[in-house]
């Protein structure tokens, strides 16, 4: 079942999408209130008998076609689910590559652009004519590089010529506070630390002329649902934009306890760090996919700011099924 997020200003408008997308008899997963209206999570009514009636029969203890079966195998190692594969391979239903018999040459190209398809990306963090990202809070469990990407994304809109400033609320780490300042100095831009809400927003009102203002917060275990709260208020006097950074190794049981976890926050956008440091980065991918959030950045190494690239639906794609051209070719 892929989930996919509908977040209108009513309940009635969010449901209204539902049944456009996924019809009459959308599976709704999840209701609730947000910080923007009303989210709802759906998913159109799976159909089980369609592959084995349009594609003949399935290789002897393989869920796959015999077509598809070489490319899940390699998607599955990379860490995507079942569920994202199952999609992709019931979208290629109808077209004219074969899933009954191995070998198609235009099949894996095909697979790579429906799953291309199906990934949701966030450019606007890289269009300085946005407005939706100007005040962006970059969130995440401790120790997936919150504010080395902080630095990444600082320089990047540095190098676009953008006036940027940086704040942190994150005075719990040893040394956070010095590490972000130094970021600071090297990029030329102001700095500062906020210890309130109230802070926060006079920090936004003093730098109002800018075009960027980032927000590192204090790492959170998603367990730790006590602190979320307290963070959430300082979101919401700062009406800021929400970076989630996941390291691009989490397992995907515990992707899903993170995005529950901060899911309450907003998610805007999800930033994978740490690509460089695993080698099924799919599970996270999956994760984010199978929720509707978009990904902007995938962080390739410490380097700052060289070890940043926007994300791209195609050569993520491309790199699950072992297309030539992939991610980090």
């Amino acid at each position: 079942m892929l989930l996919q997020r509908f977040e209108k200003q009513t309940l009635a408008e969010a449901l209204a999408a539902v049944h456009a997308a996924c019809g009459p008899d959308a599976l709704v997963v999840e209701s609730r209130a947000t910080r923007h209206g009303h989210l709802v999570v759906a998913a159109r009514p799976e159909t089980r008998t369609a592959l084995a009636d349009q594609t003949g029969a399935r290789p002897a203890l393989s869920p796959w076609t015999r077509g598809f079966q070489p490319l899940a195998e390699h998607a599955l190692d990379f860490g995507l689910s079942a569920t994202v594969l199952r999609a992709v391979e019931r979208a290629l239903l109808g077209t004219k590559v074969s899933l009954a018999r191995a070998g198609d040459p235009a099949l894996p190209a095909l697979a790579a652009r429906v799953l291309a398809a199906l990934l949701r990306t966030e450019p606007r963090l890289e269009t300085a004519e946005s407005t939706a990202f100007r005040t962006l809070a970059l969130l995440g469990p401790t120790g997936v590089g919150k504010t080395t990407t902080l630095a990444k994304l600082a320089a990047r809109a540095r190098h676009r010529g953008e006036r940027v400033a940086i704040v942190t609320l994150d005075t719990y780490r040893v040394a956070a506070v010095e590490q972000l300042r130094a970021f600071a100095d090297l990029l030329d831009v102001p700095f500062a630390v906020a210890f309130t809400p109230t802070d926060l927003r006079r920090l936004q009102q003093e730098h109002a002329g800018c075009d960027r203002i980032f927000i590192d917060t204090t790492g959170r275990s998603p367990r730790d649902r006590d602190a979320l709260p307290q963070l959430e208020g300082h979101l919401r006097a700062a009406g800021a934009a929400t970076l989630l950074c996941l390291a691009a190794g989490t397992r995907a049981r515990d992707c899903q306890v993170v995005l529950e976890a901060f899911e309450p926050l907003g998610i805007d956008a999800v930033c994978l760090t740490k690509w460089d440091e695993t080698t099924a980065p799919g599970e996270t991918v999956a994760a984010a996919l199978e929720r509707g959030l978009p990904l902007s950045h995938l962080c390739i190494g410490q380097e700052v700011p060289a070890d940043i690239l926007p994300a791209d639906a195609g050569a993520l794609a491309r790199a699950a099924f072992g297309v030539p051209e992939a991610v980090g070719a």
